[in-house]
């Protein structure tokens, strides 16, 4: 799969156009603490990230491995919401308006949560797999950080891996998807976000493992 605009796949398309709507800014502010008096600003930076995520943005993956007898379908993966956002972080930077910055950043980083789900309705709209699991560079000793600058050479992603593996734009991802048919192995999300409590993948969070 060659590198495809965000605003020209359809999943990613709705998404853009739904961080446009005052659900998603309620959202946002709910998650991080912002009062119903800070909205209004929370929506116009959404409409710019969303402007520069349409512009810039982009994903593509690729099938690393194909399916057989006792391995499962793997796709590489990059997604960035491009240069665009990071140049409107600076912009709000050098004004010295720091609220804008961090909304910008929390926006930003809301947006790339909700792109997991967006690529698995990508693919159930467009083959016949779903995502079974997601697997992130530096998350175990079989997928170390350096898997970062492997997939982003291996998709010629328009992103730039730097020697501490972190990608510029800063709003990028890069991971695997284990795929599956099974419908009932689903995970549509990444941890935080999913509603699937009894996935055998789920990772709970510090909080949650510290009430155990």
């Amino acid at each position: 799969m060659a590198v495809i605009p965000l605003r020209r796949i359809g999943p990613f398309e709705k998404l853009l156009s739904e961080c446009t709507q005052m659900a998603f800014a309620e959202g946002v502010a709910e998650r991080n603490g912002y009062g119903r008096e800070e909205l209004p600003e929370l929506l116009r930076i959404a409409g710019e990230v969303v402007r520069e995520s349409g512009r810039k943005g982009s994903f593509a993956s690729r099938l690393i491995q194909e399916e057989s007898e006792g391995k499962r379908p793997v796709t590489a993966c990059v997604l960035t919401l491009g240069e665009g956002v990071d140049s409107l972080q600076d912009r709000y930077r050098e004004k010295g308006d720091m609220t804008a910055v961090y909304m910008t950043e929390v926006i930003s980083n809301e947006i790339l949560m909700k792109s997991y789900a967006a690529y698995d309705r990508m693919l159930t709209e467009t083959s016949k797999y779903r995502i079974e699991a997601f697997l992130f560079p530096g998350s175990s000793k079989d997928c170390p950080l350096s898997d970062t600058e492997k997939i982003v050479t291996l998709l010629s992603a328009p992103v730039r891996c730097l020697t501490s593996f972190c990608m510029v734009p800063k709003k990028s991802v890069a991971f695997y998807a284990y795929l599956t048919e099974d419908k009932e192995k689903e995970c549509r999300s990444i941890c935080e976000t999913c509603s699937r409590k009894d996935c055998r993948h789920r990772r709970e969070g510090k909080g949650q493992e510290e009430k155990k």
